[in-house]
């Protein structure tokens, strides 16, 4: 096999590498250089043209609508509706009604990112003896930028186990691991719950795939399901146990709004009443501090359309969540009897696989014009990067069993 153009590719990832650019920028740049390439390392929902999904319409439509209220020149934000947006939150994520007096909000002005990062910052306040941010194996590497920022330690623990220790405060992705698309299963949330509950610290939920673990399942289950399910899989454990939480909830891949990234939000878990008042300052304090109290244009468009057409939003929603049931059928289709069938088990789910990568995989992968994300000897691929012409479907998928496992 002729790999010159692979040879050249991966020269040119090294020489991004030493000049400090990171596996996602390496992936994007590289693609872009190339006519024929095809981006599987790109964070964002693709169509079966390996284009970008459309932006939200809804949020589009409310954003250009705040653009011309902004032509004031004054100070905005959304206060006058935050209880309405709280309330729309809650329904969104099919939380039961009876639990809704136990949860503060707060809407941090810099999408998910924002949100799980604020969360962190309350739960510190909250703990002051916490000396160390508990992450996952292979999970979001922006935990580590923020536990440096918060001046705490950042410990790594198995990917399927507890994160705990006296000092520990735990985050987990309540939803398919960003990074590997892994969904863990009921009981070890549960035993997650228990376990936080018996430190009395809590946890960060960082949910930046709602329902999407059960993406797989729209052709026989409502999206009313999917919600449910994914709310009693990741989220109930933590509500029954009665382990104070952040939910930092973030809503750029489920409306489609990249382009906008408009303000995560962030629900707090409260059981105990008395704490609320104490609870509710210390958000509005973090907000304050984040300079988040004046809001971008799409924070404020995101609230008021969630509080006004939530059920347009969430239709958008199951938009997003169809493409990647497409694309993870093909996907199964195609990797059957191959070393990475697993990845599109019942255990795996939403927009990342993260299979290990061969000797030499760069090279070989580059050389069809391929460009996943690859870091720590694995090969990240964005499951809607599978193009819907079914002998090039066949072609990537194929490469990819060659040269991974």
């Amino acid at each position: 096999m002729d790999l010159e153009f692979g040879k050249k590719v991966y020269g040119q990832a090294l020489e991004l590498q030493e000049q400090g650019k990171d596996p996602n920028q390496i992936a994007k740049i590289l693609c872009d250089r190339d006519n024929e390439g095809s981006n599987y390392g790109i964070g964002i929902v693709l169509g079966g043209d390996g284009q970008a999904a459309a932006t939200s319409a809804v949020l589009l439509e409310y954003a250009s609508l705040e653009l011309e209220l902004s032509k004031r020149g004054t100070y905005m934000n959304s206060g006058a509706i935050l209880e309405e947006l709280r309330t729309a939150a809650l329904k969104w994520q099919r939380i039961p009604e009876k639990y809704w007096d136990c949860f503060e909000l707060a809407i941090p002005s810099d999408a998910g990112t924002g949100a799980v990062k604020t969360g962190v910052e309350i739960m510190l306040m909250l703990n002051p003896s916490v000396g160390a941010l508990g992450v996952e194996e292979l999970g979001w590497p922006a935990y580590e930028a923020i536990a440096k920022l918060a001046r705490v330690r950042c410990e790594k623990f198995p990917a399927d186990g507890l994160v705990a220790g006296e000092d520990v405060l735990p985050i987990y992705q309540a939803g398919p691991m960003n990074t590997t698309g892994q969904v863990r299963d009921r009981a070890l949330n549960e035993a997650r719950a228990q376990s936080a509950a018996e430190t009395g610290i809590g946890v960060v939920l960082d949910r930046a795939y709602s329902g999407f673990e059960f993406a797989k399942l729209l052709d026989t289950q409502s999206y009313e399901d999917i919600m449910r399910m994914s709310f009693e899989l990741q989220i109930q454990p933590f509500v029954e146990k009665g382990t104070p939480f952040c939910l930092a909830v973030s809503p750029t891949k489920s409306f489609v709004s990249f382009a906008l990234r408009p303000g995560g939000l962030l629900l707090f878990f409260c059981p105990e009443r008395s704490r609320q008042k104490e609870i509710g300052s210390l958000l509005s304090s973090a907000i304050r501090a984040r300079g988040s109290a004046f809001e971008h244009p799409t924070t404020r468009a995101l609230a008021k359309a969630m509080t006004k057409d939530l059920t347009r939003l969430e239709m958008e929603h199951k938009a997003a969540l169809k493409r990647v049931a497409e694309a993870e059928a093909m996907w199964r289709k195609y990797v059957r009897g191959t070393p990475i069938e697993y990845l599109y088990s019942d255990d795996y789910a939403g927009l990342f696989r993260n299979p290990r990568a061969r000797e030499d995989a760069m090279i070989h992968i580059y050389n069809e014009h391929i460009y996943p994300v690859f870091a720590s000897e694995r090969c990240r691929q964005n499951v809607t990067g599978i193009p819907s012409d079914e002998q090039l479907a066949k072609k990537h998928v194929a490469v990819f069993a060659e040269q991974c496992y």
